[in-house]
């Protein structure tokens, strides 16, 4: 997704790789969200702080924050595109090359073999449990 509002497609051509970006940066910007809701909700609670500090280092939080920062303050997500060439074969034996069914299969975060989907939900499903323990305990 590159460029500003003025620059994206109309509902006719979008390609189902520049919806997956969408889908995929928004996810990352309401995961941060989430975040920062219960941080509005709960933060004057005594024991906040020493809770909201204990995040520092965790995984899925610095995922969310820096990818969501870099999102919204320089660029789209730096994420890693892999190249499918089916017109060539698997390694030049002449056997049919994979070709991709979803456009999730160009994208990832960590290495080529993990979707960037993956990485996302992963972070996504600890985010949760953090938030849903955040939540139990500050209510």
């Amino acid at each position: 997704m590159r460029g500003s509002f003025s620059s994206w497609p109309s509902l006719h051509q979008r390609t189902p790789e520049w919806s997956f970006e969408a889908y995929l940066e928004a996810s990352i910007v309401f995961a941060r969200a989430a975040v920062h809701r219960l941080k509005a909700k709960h933060e004057k609670h005594p024991a906040w702080k020493q809770w909201w500090d204990s995040l520092s280092g965790n995984q899925a939080v610095e995922f969310f924050r820096t990818e969501r920062d870099w999102l919204l303050k320089e660029a789209p997500p730096k994420v890693g595109q892999r190249v499918f060439m089916p017109f060539i074969g698997h390694g030049g034996t002449g056997e049919p090359a994979y070709v991709p069914v979803r456009a999730a299969e160009f994208y990832y975060f960590e290495t080529p073999g993990t979707p960037a989907t993956d990485t996302v939900a992963k972070h996504l499903d600890a985010l949760a449990t953090l938030l849903t323990d955040g939540e139990r305990q500050f209510t």
